[in-house]
Parts: structure tokens; sequence; C-alpha cells
């Protein structure tokens, strides 16, 4: 069976990274790994629901200053919690978020 994709775009248009992207009315930061795969972030913290913001290298959420690390979206203040992701494949230069939310 093959797992549902969504198209975000061509690869050119997510120069700068993290980038915002809305899929399904719901909110995620692309990132890209040190290892160069793309994947997807959401971007409301799993503690209380704020809005997830790039701050120098982190994810931060200003309600009560958790921060995730920017590739995995683990919380740097509790290890236990992490952001919700999506895988991303590339395919003829353009992105593709794959299957649902883990």
């Amino acid at each position: 069976m093959n797992e549902p994709e969504i198209e975000l775009g061509p690869l050119d248009a997510y120069m700068d990274l993290p980038a915002e992207v809305t899929i399904e009315d719901t909110p995620y930061w692309l990132v890209r790994t040190s290892e160069g795969r793309f994947r997807l972030l959401l971007a409301l913290c799993p503690h209380a629901g704020g809005d997830i913001r790039p701050m120098n290298d982190v994810l931060f959420c200003p309600l009560h200053f958790w921060t995730f690390h920017a590739e995995s979206g683990v919380c740097l203040n509790d290890p236990s919690e992490r952001l919700m992701q999506r895988n991303v494949t590339v395919k003829e230069g353009r992105l593709y978020a794959v299957g649902d939310p883990y």
C-alpha cells in the first residue's frame, strides 16, 4: 500500500530553512538534517500548544520557554517530549510530505 503524498512545491522554493509549511490546516517547519534529508516538524508545542518559532539554531516555544532540536524535534528541556513530524521525499526536484504525522 502506498503512503499518501502531499506536494509541497519545488525544491528551490525552500532555500531558506526552516521554512513555514501548512498542510491540511496544520502548521509545520520544513527542516533539513545534517545528512541532507528533509522533514516536517509540527509548529505547535506538545506541552501547551504554543506556536513554535525558529530562534538561532533551535525551535522555541515562547509560552513556557521550551526549546527543540531543529533537526530531530526532540525537546531540550524534557527529552521524553518531541515535536510530531512527517517524512519528506524529493522527486524530480519537488518536495512531498509522505505518510501521516508520527
